[in-house]
């Protein structure tokens, strides 16, 4: 997504979740100039605005559950720092660390992100004046962006935990359609809703036909410039690039709709059988193996069929039943 760099190193009790209303307290290590928090399965989310820190606690606790849903296996706890103060430094942190964090990230509040959107554009931008005469739909970028970027960092320390202690792209290790399938499955399912439109569409659209999936399984995400740099610090950066900067929009968003219904596939295809295949995909990519071996081996026992091809007429047969 365009903004100007901000690094960025299941259930939750609503009790704890209605502590975002009150200042930090013994669920929250306490954190110089930061007295808004709110503690969960999810980890901590700190800030100084408590209506922000107590949705945003909300938006991380669903997405633990999905995590958890989809990888079948206990999410990690992030500690999200909403425009942190220069005060917060290494020991803080720590604590944090020590407290079960796996990763403390300082994150855009609403009114930072908005703001170095509007700095990456131009004045008479469409969004910018879409977005002045209706708020709420910052609001809704605002989350959905967090939820997704920060599945990015549950997802991967979660299968490569090295890199919430390396420089480096944070994608690297993982083939981009499962990066981002994490990333979308722990959105929020009526901020999706849009590319599953887009991907009936496409259906429709001879001009534009799906590729097969040997091909889209080894695609690179067609949104992400080639040789994009590594974040400046430890951990991940969140930029936000200009329309111009961006590439081809419509390329970038037929990809990520295949993603969104390879996603969608894959976890309808199997939840009456067995959960968690999302995860079992990931362990083996992360052991080094590719997912036609993953198939092979283990894709029955998710009522998958062994070899690609079979699974392509599958594929093919759930996207013409979802079409209407």
């Amino acid at each position: 997504m365009p903004l100007s760099r901000f690094p960025a190193p299941v259930l939750a009790s609503f009790l704890l979740l209605l502590a975002g209303n009150a200042r930090a307290e013994a669920d929250c290590p306490p954190l110089p100039g930061l007295d808004r928090c709110a503690a969960g399965a999810h980890g901590w989310v700190y800030g100084r605005d408590a209506d922000q820190v107590r949705m945003l606690a909300g938006d991380l606790a669903a997405s633990a559950a999905a995590f958890e849903h989809h990888f079948a296996r206990p999410p990690l706890r992030l500690a999200v720092l909403l425009d942190a103060p220069d005060g917060i430094g290494a020991d803080d942190r720590a604590r944090l660390l020590a407290a079960g964090a796996v990763q403390v990230i300082d994150w855009p509040g609403m009114q930072a992100f908005q703001a170095a959107r509007q700095s990456a554009v131009a004045a008479d931008d469409p969004g910018s004046r879409l977005l002045a005469a209706n708020p709420a739909i910052g609001q809704a970028i605002w989350r959905n962006l967090t939820r997704h970027e920060l599945g990015h960092v549950v997802f991967n320390l979660a299968y490569w935990p090295d890199l919430g202690r390396t420089s480096g792209h944070g994608h690297a290790r993982s083939p981009d359609w499962l990066n981002e399938a994490a990333a979308m499955t722990l959105e929020a399912d009526e901020l999706v809703a849009q590319r599953r439109r887009m991907l009936r569409g496409l259906r429709a659209d001879p001009a534009h036909p799906l590729p097969d999936l040997a091909v889209f399984l080894a695609m690179a995400n067609p949104a992400r410039p080639d040789g994009q740099a590594a974040p400046a610090t430890k951990g991940v950066s969140l930029v936000y690039r200009s329309p111009a900067e961006a590439g081809d929009p419509a390329t970038g968003a037929r990809y990520y709709a295949q993603v969104q219904g390879w996603a969608d596939f894959l976890d309808q295809a199997t939840a009456a059988v067995r959960p968690g295949v999302l995860g079992s995909i990931s362990e083996r990519i992360a052991a080094g193996g590719r997912f036609d071996d993953w198939l092979a081996d283990t894709g029955p026992s998710f009522g998958l069929p062994d070899t690609l091809p079979a699974l392509e007429q599958q594929w093919r047969a759930w996207l013409d039943a979802t079409a209407g």
